[in-house]
């Protein structure tokens, strides 16, 4: 009978497995799959005070910034953005991790553009304000007055780090809208976001008044009040809803009721009329004073007169004005009308009007 396996066989076979198994089970076993990360941790809340800054409430707070300026306060009807250096803004938030530094920032919309916002780079926000949580979660900051500046009014700073008025006159504020407040903390994922009503700019200006009609010859294209000087003997008429003003070096002073265009009325005496008339308002204030234009012209009455359209700067804003002078006796009688361009259009035609109403008693 045959056999069907051999004994010598079967230890060969028992031996190799004798060798295989131990090395089979010494091989590297899969690493386990990572844990699943951790669930974020929750995120606070974020409020913000006021929520809502509209012209209403920029006109409230703009007094104490014109003080501070050297401004007119009626200059708030055009740049009440200036007032949002005054306004104090306060983020709150609770829910926050214990001694957790949160960020607080403003998401710019695509279409707005703010210096320092790096798109490419993926940034959508400017930074407002930062703050550490207390031992409940509970944080409490104010807006950086750099945000202010930089952000919110999209203003410059000089060399020393002071706020530029080239910059936030008449200005550039963000535009009217409600914009997304995002306060995150050390953990990325942690958000938390309000809404936050801005409305900076002033509103349009009501609609212009029908064309006035040509003046009739020898009448004058608005109503009028009069300066009168008994001393000097001249009167000089003016718009009549201009109201005068406090001067020491000036005759009279009198300005709309937006604060410009503004007249001028002075007395000084000198030999040429454009040094006079420098030296006339370098005194009242102004700066870097040139002459434009320049041209010989005739009052009403048939006195001899020059005439200039000058440029001048007037508590650091640039101004243009039509400017006249006649001489009496030893001294220039000087009248000047003006205005500060960015918040008033120079009117040339009007301006010549009023200075040539100049009149002296024979």
């Amino acid at each position: 009978m045959m056999r069907l396996f051999g004994f010598d066989k079967l230890v060969i076979v028992a031996m190799v497995a004798l060798l295989v198994l131990p090395i089979a089970g010494c091989a590297p076993k899969a690493p386990p799959p990572p844990p699943p990360p951790p669930p974020p941790p929750p995120a606070g809340t974020l409020t913000v005070e006021p929520a809502k800054i509209d012209f209403e409430m920029l006109q409230k707070y703009f007094p104490p910034i014109a003080k501070a300026l050297g401004l007119p306060e009626a200059m708030s009807a055009t740049v009440p953005h200036l007032a949002m250096l005054a306004v104090p803004v306060k983020f709150t938030g609770t829910g926050w991790q214990p001694n957790e530094v949160v960020t607080v920032e403003l998401v710019v919309p695509p279409d707005v553009e703010i210096s320092g916002l790096d798109r490419a780079r993926g940034e959508d926000a400017v930074g407002l304000a930062f703050a550490t949580s207390d031992a409940n979660g509970n944080f409490e900051a104010k807006m950086e007055r750099t945000a202010t500046i930089g952000f919110l009014l999209r203003g410059g700073f000089t060399p020393s780090i002071a706020p530029d008025p080239k910059t936030l006159i008449p200005g550039n504020p963000l535009p009217n809208g409600t914009y997304t407040l995002r306060a995150s903390g050390e953990d990325p994922r942690a958000v938390a976001t309000t809404a936050w009503v801005l409305e900076m700019v002033a509103p349009p200006a009501p609609p212009a008044p029908p064309a006035e009609k040509p003046a009739e010859p020898g009448k004058l294209t608005f109503e009028a009040a009069e300066y009168t000087n008994a001393e000097l003997g001249f009167s000089v008429k003016y718009p009549k809803d201009w109201t005068k003003q406090p001067s020491d070096v000036l005759l009279f002073y009198a300005a709309s009721p937006s604060m410009v265009p503004v007249i001028f009325v002075g007395a000084e005496e000198g030999a040429a009329f454009a040094e006079t008339l420098k030296k006339s308002l370098e005194a009242a204030g102004g700066s870097g004073f040139k002459v434009v234009s320049e041209k010989e012209t005739t009052l009403a009455d048939g006195t001899k007169a020059t005439a200039a359209v000058i440029e001048v700067s007037l508590r650091g804003f640039g101004a243009k004005g039509f400017a006249l002078g006649a001489k009496k006796d030893a001294k220039w009688i000087l009248i000047t009308v003006g205005t500060v361009e960015m918040l008033a259009k120079y009117d040339e035609a009007k301006f010549s009007e009023i200075v040539h109403t100049l009149q002296f008693k024979k």
